[in-house]
């Protein structure tokens, strides 16, 4: 029974809903009228549009002959990204704009206690603000959002844009630079007398900035700028937003930087290989195609400017430099290791330098020699004095005298005597020992017959084939001792790079870098 009554109801509110709707009513609290719904919306916007046409192409000044004050802003919101080639940055940024317009004021108590209201602004006059430095195809890359009305007239405008500017970039110190890129504002058609635009804050609104993963950001200053131009008697005045950037360097520390100082490093290697394993030059230019490519890498991430040079483009440039001359000294070094006593003759500045000064110099040892330097030797020895104590060194010639000894000591006849020569100088000369025993043969076989004479013929052809062998023993002796001298002075050389490019590499690493005020901060800890 109560299931057919609730039934019964529920018709007949439905019949009288869908045949004699009642419209929803408002009621005014000032006048106790009753309104519809957005009725004094509607009628405040009618009101305020209608009552000055063309109202969106005249200033709204009280007085035409004063400037109206327009103030603005700007709210960063993102970086979106620094192009160094072309040098554009791309910002996220909301504008906003302020300024009073005396004929969209009304009374709230006449519309139903409205404070603001929202218009296109297409049908409201709004300042003519552009991007001065805009890198865009379009010139104006803001969203025309609405314009915020108050009952006073007060109108607030934020419009939202992408923005793409150009940016001097200063690449002295990259990848430990700092930037600062401009945003100019400016009325593009009203002069300082008709619109005086002025800052709404002393800084950028950073609250809600979104992290960027290369720049980190230091702020944003707000500049007024008054201008004068020959043409016109009032100045143009434009509001200047300068945002401040440092780069983070972790990226290109570890793919740029890193690299290439091991590169160099290798470098240093090459002279720790033995010239005779075939693999020495080949070594050190592939090393200098490698640090080639990397600098090709990092100066395509650069603007083609000639205004300053890249720190990290010196450092390349110095570590190229490097690599270059440890070619060219690798190429000296197999030059020097494989000459031979047939094709070259060292001469008395190079064994002066190779043999002498350098390896005392680098602290070398060789067995059997003692190293003088420069500064020991006597400024009273002639050319020829110093090329005969430099011959006393040589281990060929202390082995002749060796065998020389042992035959003295043995009570036999020396194959080896000094002999004072036509110029003075003290040579050695070798007596074969044919001649030596020629005396005693001659003495043994007087009145012999014939066969005697015919084993005495044979004789001296055995001892001219000893006498031959012991000459050519000699000539490899003395070969060997040149070929030696050569690869010692290859080794030197090797040493002498090593150790140069070694400080050569350390220095160039300190003094180019340390030019950077934020590498000195960041790796040293040194505030600038």
């Amino acid at each position: 029974m109560a299931f057919h009554i609730h039934l019964r109801t529920s018709i007949i509110i439905v019949f009288i809903a869908v045949f004699f709707p009642v419209e929803a009513q408002l009621r005014n609290p000032a006048t106790n009228e009753i309104v519809k719904p957005g009725e004094y919306e509607r009628q405040l916007m009618d009101d305020l549009l209608s009552k000055f046409p063309f109202r969106e192409f005249a200033r709204p000044a009280v007085n035409e002959s004063e400037s109206l004050v327009v103030a603005m802003g700007m709210a960063l919101q993102q970086i979106m990204d620094v192009d160094e080639v072309n040098q554009i940055i791309t910002t996220n940024i909301w504008l906003t704009l302020t300024w009073t317009d005396e004929t969209l004021s009304w009374n709230e108590s006449e519309y139903g206690g409205i404070s603001s209201i929202r218009l296109p602004p297409s049908k409201i006059w709004t300042p003519d603000i552009l991007l001065y430095n805009c890198a865009n195809e379009n010139f104006d890359s803001t969203y025309h959002s609405n314009v915020v009305v108050s009952s006073t007239g007060c109108c607030e405008w934020i419009p939202p844009g992408i923005f793409k500017s150009a940016c001097s970039i200063d690449v002295t110190n990259f990848p430990w630079d700092n930037q600062t890129c401009k945003l100019k504002f400016g009325s593009w058609t009203y002069d300082g007398g008709r619109i005086n635009l002025t800052k709404l804050d002393e800084e950028g609104d950073i609250s809600a900035f979104k992290t960027n993963g290369e720049w980190e950001l230091n702020g944003v200053d707000v500049l007024r700028n008054v201008v004068y131009y020959p043409c016109c008697k009032d100045p143009f005045i434009d509001i200047t937003f300068q945002i401040r950037l440092t780069r983070k360097t972790l990226y290109y520390a570890m793919n740029l930087v890193m690299p290439c100082i091991l590169i160099s490093v290798l470098m240093l290697l090459v002279f720790t290989l033995p010239p005779d394993t075939g693999e020495k030059l080949s070594f050190a230019v592939t090393i200098l195609l490698s640090l080639t490519v990397f600098m090709m890498i990092f100066t395509e991430s650069l603007p083609p400017t000639s205004d300053s040079t890249p720190m990290l483009s010196n450092y390349f440039s110095a570590m190229l430099i490097m690599v270059a001359m440890a070619v060219v000294l690798t190429m000296t070094i197999l030059n020097f290791h494989h000459r031979n006593p047939d094709t070259h003759t060292m001469s008395y500045l190079v064994k002066l330098v190779c043999l002498d000064w350098l390896p005392w110099f680098l602290h070398m040892s060789r067995p059997g020699h003692t190293f003088k330097g420069p500064f020991k030797n006597s400024g009273n020895l002639s050319n020829q004095e110093m090329e005969i104590e430099m011959l006393d060194q040589s281990p060929g010639y202390r082995r002749k005298m060796a065998a020389t000894s042992g035959y003295q000591n043995n009570g036999r006849t020396p194959l080896a005597l000094h002999q004072q020569g036509p110029t003075g100088v003290i040579g050695v000369r070798y007596a074969s020992y044919h001649e030596q025993q020629e005396g005693l043969m001659d003495k043994t076989i007087i009145g012999r017959d014939n066969q005697g004479i015919q084993a005495r013929d044979k004789m001296d052809n055995v001892l001219d084939e000893l006498h031959f062998m012991t000459e050519r023993f000699k000539k490899n002796d003395d070969d060997e001792e040149v070929v030696g001298d050569w690869k010692f002075a290859a080794m030197v050389l090797d040493r002498f790079g090593l150790i140069f490019f070694s400080i050569y590499l350390v220095i160039a690493t300190i003094v180019i870098l340390n030019t950077a005020p934020n590498f000195r901060k960041e790796v040293l800890g040194i505030n600038v």
